[in-house]
């Protein structure tokens, strides 16, 4: 082989090994943009509803604050600081990382999957993969391959409704169904009748869900999702019941100096 001939071999062996290492481009609207000495906030809540006929409907609603700082940047991925504030709980605050393009959670050097409903930034494991580009209309099918915390085990659609390139803005509806469990599903609860509180054995059907999500930057500003499920509740005491369950979360970005 001429030198001329090898010369071309090994520049293509480095390219092509280059090409394989590089990480494949996301679009910017989803690419999270954790620059040095920058801030977000956001402002969350989430409700639980369920209803049986015969029996007072049962709610439970939880809502706080959240700040993050980047303290640093240029580390793989981007170190933050979390200050948040659950209502009506002590107020806390750590370390926090989210590898794997946001798919992982690390609070205090602990990794957990993210199964989070919603959160500070795009999720892979529950949006799939960010594409390279955008557009409306656009749409692609996900597969949430464990329980999570709106939902079990599933496949959603996603849909790009607006998108404005300058801005790096898009929002996307997702919606999807599945079988089985949530995350951290109890297989009891507690109603109430004529002022008697009856323990029932909770037989979940299918959920559905869906809801629409504004990100720039890759950062959420707004997000809302409604999950649904019926649900039959068994009981020696008080019978069997069919019931209808909705959960929904709420997050919308707000201005750190209000979150405190």
């Amino acid at each position: 082989m001429s030198t001329t001939r090898m010369l071309s071999s090994l520049l293509a062996a480095l390219l092509l090994s280059t090409a394989a290492a590089a990480a494949p481009a996301t679009a910017p609207a989803l690419t999270p943009a954790y620059r040095a000495g920058a801030s977000f906030a956001n402002v969350f809540s989430r409700a639980i509803a369920v209803r049986a006929p015969g029996f007072a409907e049962l709610v439970h609603r939880i809502s706080g604050t959240a700040t993050y700082r980047v303290t640093d940047a240029a580390s793989v991925p981007p170190q933050l600081h979390i200050d948040y504030r659950y209502d009506g709980r002590p107020a806390g605050s750590g370390a926090v990382a989210l590898p794997d393009a946001g798919a992982s959670n690390c609070y205090d050097g602990k990794c957990v999957p993210n199964t989070d409903a919603s959160g500070l930034a795009y999720n892979p494991r529950l949006w799939g993969p960010a594409p390279a580009t955008l557009q409306v209309g656009q749409h692609w099918t996900v597969d949430i391959a464990a329980p999570w915390e709106l939902g079990p085990a599933g496949r959603q659609t996603v849909t790009v409704t607006a998108f404005d390139p300058a801005t790096r803005t898009v929002t996307l509806e997702r919606e999807g169904q599945g079988d089985g469990a949530w995350l951290d599903d109890k297989p009891t609860l507690t109603l109430t009748r004529n002022g008697q509180p009856c323990v029932l054995a909770r037989q979940a059907g299918r959920t559905h869900w869906r809801g629409w999500t504004t990100f720039r930057d890759g950062i959420v500003l707004s997000d809302e999702l409604v999950s649904t499920r019926p649900a039959t509740l068994t009981s020696a005491q008080c019978g069997r019941v069919e019931a209808t369950e909705r959960q929904y979360i709420l997050l919308n970005a707000m201005p750190v100096e209000d979150a405190r």
